[in-house]
């Protein structure tokens, strides 16, 4: 069984106990958008990158989206 890789917002989802649906709610996006983004299937818009940044209390740097 393999360990699922976690992104930063994922990791800080997790630290802080926030539910993917509490984090969409907040966020104004789907649960599923949320799940995708934590997995790193997906990576937000720049908009929605800072929105995260913000929401998090700086937790998620808008950089962690960066693949190297």
């Amino acid at each position: 069984m393999t360990k699922k890789k976690l992104t930063v917002f994922g990791r800080y989802l997790k630290r802080e106990r926030i539910s993917a649906a509490d984090a969409a709610w907040e966020l104004g996006v789907t649960r599923s958008y949320v799940s995708a983004l934590v997995s790193g299937a997906m990576t937000p818009g720049l908009k929605l990158a800072v929105e995260i940044w913000r929401w998090s209390k700086e937790a998620v740097p808008v950089e962690s989206w960066v693949k190297a």
